[in-house]
């Protein structure tokens, strides 16, 4: 099927476009256009961007059951701990597709889940999530993390391998957490050169200026020369560090091309409980931009202990990121829709997240026309194509009586 797009305003651009969705593939005021007898749909100046990847999310626990009294981060980790054994095949994946189905409807197109991946029944997690997977196989490209424990056990390696098999994608584990964080990192570098994957970790996802993780992770990336992308997610002890650490560390981590990941739903929810006044606990996404670094947004977890709020929506991951590092300057506004578009793809496959000529047609249409509004407050999406391909269409009626 073959779509033309008429009169559509794209991010960074003064005139509205014709967009012609052809062969999966994105063309630009063709002269085909003015032959075309397919589906023709008149965007009368609304926004179209790139199809919004979603970078960091959970869906072996969304929509699970959100109780966690202490509120923090360990809290939300034993009390999913009390309540993992109790789930059923059925829930875990009726719950993940509406997850990734909610993602869709507002514009994603990728989407990358950690799970968790610490013990045997964790494997049965991951066969139902590729069920699902394989189900929307036609309209999102979802990768999945596995969550290691990265204690190096035989147990752990031959269980890594089974989902590997399986078609786990990344190498994950939350090394901060683990007794010995450097050891940690060091295991992780050697599963993904061993298996010749990329890493996706959990880093220093705490209040604790000690915590120096995603510095042992450049430095460890940069003696080791390796070769596959490497992401790491929250980084949260930067935000309460001194600006010495907080430049070292940015420089190493640019000059080790790492991408990261800010998530300030969860951290605003799960940070500095105990302190007063209460930190904002977001990695300073402005200092790492400035550093170099390719930034990205996510949504995190998504009604489950670990967090009570969220949708899945890139956008409004990309506009509370922009909130709560006060990027309210014109540019940086606008900048942030890169948070979930060109930066995150970069992370996500190295692709490039454009729309031009021969690019992959992949388009998320907002019902907006001013790019501002857009991401300071994130409307309704119209419409998701992916590969060209219409996969989410809303049929909206507006009647005023007044």
């Amino acid at each position: 099927m073959t779509w033309l797009l008429r009169n559509a305003r794209l991010w960074g651009v003064e005139n509205t476009h014709d967009i012609l969705l052809k062969a999966g593939q994105i063309f630009l005021d063709t002269d085909e256009g003015s032959i075309f007898d397919g589906d023709v749909w008149d965007l009368e100046g609304r926004l179209v961007l790139p199809g919004l990847t979603e970078i960091h999310a959970h869906l072996d626990k969304t929509y699970s059951q959100i109780e966690n009294p202490e509120g923090t981060l360990i809290g939300a980790i034993e009390n999913f701990k009390r309540t993992e054994s109790t789930r059923q095949p059925d829930d875990i994946r009726k719950n993940a597709m509406a997850a990734v189905r909610h993602s869709i409807s507002f514009g994603t197109t990728k989407m990358r889940s950690h799970l968790n991946l610490s013990q045997d029944s964790d494997l049965d997690v991951l066969r139902i999530l590729n069920e699902v997977r394989y189900e929307l196989r036609e309209a999102i490209n979802i990768q999945f993390v596995g969550m290691m424990s990265l204690d190096g056990t035989r147990e752990e390696k031959k269980r890594l391998e089974s989902a590997l098999g399986l078609g786990l994608d990344i190498v994950g584990g939350a090394p901060a957490l683990m007794p010995d964080p450097m050891s940690s990192v060091a295991l992780a570098l050697d599963y993904a050169r061993d298996y010749d994957k990329p890493i996706d970790l959990h880093i220093d996802e705490t209040e604790d200026s000690d915590s120096v993780t995603l510095l042992t992770l450049a430095e460890a990336c940069l003696s080791s020369k390796y070769a596959q992308s490497v992401t790491a997610s929250h980084c949260c002890s930067l935000a309460f560090q001194p600006p010495e650490i907080v430049e070292t560390t940015a420089s190493k981590v640019a000059a080790a091309h790492i991408s990261v990941v800010a998530l300030p739903l969860c951290n605003l929810v799960l940070m500095g409980r105990s302190a007063t006044p209460k930190p904002r606990g977001m990695t300073p996404v402005t200092r790492l931009i400035e550093s170099g670094i390719n930034v990205c947004a996510g949504s995190d977890n998504v009604s489950d202990p670990f967090n009570p709020f969220g949708n899945y929506d890139p956008l409004m991951a990309a506009s509370l990121t922009a909130l709560v590092d006060q990027r309210t300057g014109t540019e940086e506004l606008v900048d942030a829709i890169d948070l979930v578009t060109r930066n995150a793809a970069k992370a996500f496959d190295g692709t490039s997240a454009e729309i031009s000529n021969e690019e992959s047609a992949d388009l998320v249409v907002l019902d907006e026309v001013d790019p501002l509004r857009a991401i300071c407050a994130p409307p309704p999406r119209l419409a998701t194509f992916h590969l060209g391909k219409l996969i989410f269409k809303a049929e909206t009626t507006r009647t005023w009586h007044c």
